[in-house]
């Protein structure tokens, strides 16, 4: 039934700091935003959004029946507001009891497997948090030189060996809503950390990020236009 789809919540600005028009720009046929929601037709998608033009795709594409677009809050509109409330915002205004992905329509590469994978985690674990995982040698810079973060210097380890550090990466957030209503933050007390691989963790970000997505394009044989 519908009321048991599992549900993503993605936040769409109309404009873009650092790379102009992204989420509108044509990828394989298809504006980004379009191409990444299309993917998840077995999901139950909303949108909170600035933008007229999403809404009017969103509510005149049969293709994205399975998307809701609803704007945004006119005090959570703005380049420095936190995901985490409109989060909160989405959480009371559809009275949401089950968890929730939040990702973004930025990370073209994400596959419905993969979210469908983190979800599983709910239960076991009160958040998933996708990430770069790392088993290299780490320094941080301090006033008074560098100190190591996860290796003795004096004792050379296999990298392998390390522990490993996990970075986040935004590509996907699950969680119970009592994480967000209760911290305002998207990872719990006892959360899982997915690492991802490239190309599922590139966040288009930046035009070479861009740039970095139009080549996994052509070498897969799909098409990309600026």
């Amino acid at each position: 039934t519908r009321g048991s789809t599992m549900k993503i919540f993605i936040p769409i600005k109309q404009n873009s700091q650092r790379v102009p028009r992204k989420n509108f720009r044509l990828l394989n046929g298809e504006q980004l935003f379009k191409y990444v929601m299309l993917k998840y037709n077995d999901f139950e998608i909303f949108v909170d959004t600035d933008s007229d033009e999403v809404i009017h795709e969103v509510n005149n594409d049969q293709r994205l029946h399975h998307v809701t677009a609803y704007r945004r809050r006119r005090d959570q509109v703005g380049d420095k507001i936190s995901v985490c409330g409109l989060l909160h915002n989405f959480l009371e205004k559809f009275k949401i009891q089950e968890p929730v992905i939040q990702t973004h329509v930025t990370s073209p590469f994400l596959t419905p497997q993969m979210l469908k994978d983190a979800y599983s985690y709910i239960g076991e674990y009160d958040s998933v948090v996708s990430c770069n995982k790392y088993n290299s040698r780490f320094w941080r810079k301090e006033e008074y030189g560098y100190c190591p973060l996860n290796h003795n210097p004096l004792r050379l380890e296999q990298t392998q060996d390390l522990p490993a550090l996990y970075e986040e990466n935004s590509a996907f957030y699950v969680f119970s809503p009592s994480v967000i209503l209760n911290s305002g933050n998207r990872i719990g007390k006892n959360p899982y950390f997915y690492p991802l691989s490239v190309p599922y963790n590139i966040d288009i970000d930046t035009e070479e990020d861009w740039n970095q997505v139009k080549k996994i394009m052509e070498k897969s044989g799909k098409t990309y236009t600026k």
